[in-house]
């Protein structure tokens, strides 16, 4: 490929399309910048996932939101108007899950922007008044400034050399990991009859969830989804999936006392940067000395879908002043 950039620019390219740069994307829309996102996965929404199989629906990610501050309140009531998300009780307390699925909040976000999927950015070279965003297989498109919001480790990687300060700001976010383990039923599976995923505090399993038993979802979606917790998964990181699934499924058949039936479809996903644990220490200022470069992401403020969300704005607040986008 030609290592001559593609006659394409964008006042702000984003790399990840997860909560935080979803919401970054759409304020620079908003005020009239040309936004590109990329994102190495096929999906958008990070951790705010769906798995479709076999007939099967599974919410192997993020379970459910919550909304405190107003900017986030705010859409989370556009997006309940618009039957992405809806009412839920997680412990007791008002919650929002995805309509009729999490993935579908984000898809509410990222209506109308200009996403690509599966394009994973490996470097990012400075060039004049320009970044230059770089695949595998060469420049991809030139972008005046950039946001950065895939997890710390990667965010580092790529600042590294081009926006050193930011990569150790990276660098001090720790995350625990999360096997998830899905099955699928010909029959309801002898669960104990819950509105909420079923939580435990010790052990192997964090969260078991029936999926048709969630707001909106199909009662025949004769679906089991089981999260470990994040010391199990730590010390199983490298178990195959086989192994994971058959042991999480086991040790929830012998913690609620019942035989579970054979699936009929099984599935696992390790997330290696599944909760955030520890956020980078020092977020006050997210963007480069240069000024053309910020970070984002629940990492920068803590491990939930709403601290994502607010990081992409902050980030986008701090680029604007520190290089006059708008």
């Amino acid at each position: 490929m030609s290592s001559n950039p593609p006659d394409v620019d964008y006042d702000l390219a984003i790399i990840g399309s997860g909560i935080a740069g979803l919401a970054a994307a759409r304020v620079a829309t908003a005020k009239g910048l040309s936004v590109k996102i990329f994102d190495k996965g096929r999906r958008i929404g990070g951790r705010a996932a769906t798995r479709r199989a076999n007939g099967f629906t599974f919410t192997h990610g993020a379970q459910f939101l919550t909304a405190r501050a107003d900017e986030f309140r705010d859409v989370c009531a556009a997006a309940v108007a618009d039957s992405a998300l809806t009412n839920w009780q997680i412990g007791g307390k008002a919650a929002f899950i995805g309509q009729p699925t999490m993935r579908d909040f984000a898809v509410f976000l990222g209506r109308d922007l200009d996403i690509s999927q599966s394009v994973e950015i490996t470097s990012i070279e400075a060039a004049d008044n320009h970044l230059k965003f770089h695949t595998a297989e060469g420049i991809v498109a030139c972008g005046k400034r950039a946001i950065l919001t895939p997890p710390a480790p990667q965010t580092a990687a790529l600042l590294r050399q081009l926006a050193p300060t930011l990569a150790t700001i990276a660098d001090g976010a720790s995350y625990a990991p999360c096997w998830t383990a899905m099955f699928g039923f010909d029959e309801a599976p002898p669960l104990p009859v819950s509105p909420e995923p079923l939580q435990f505090d010790e052990g192997p399993i964090a969260l078991a969830n029936y999926e048709a038993r969630r707001p909106g979802s199909d009662r025949a979606n004769f679906a089991l989804t089981i999260q470990a917790s994040g010391e199990w998964s730590a010390q199983h990181l490298e178990d195959t999936s086989e192994q994971t699934g058959r042991t999480l499924l086991a040790e929830l058949s012998s913690l609620l006392g019942v035989k579970m039936p054979t699936p009929i479809y099984e599935g696992c996903h390790r997330w290696r940067y599944a909760k955030v644990t520890k956020p980078a220490t020092s977020t006050t200022k997210l963007t480069s000395e240069c000024g053309r470069i910020a970070i984002a992401g629940d990492w920068v403020i803590g491990p939930r879908i709403e601290a994502a969300f607010l990081s992409g704005l902050k980030a986008f607040e701090q680029l604007s002043e520190a290089s006059e986008l708008d």
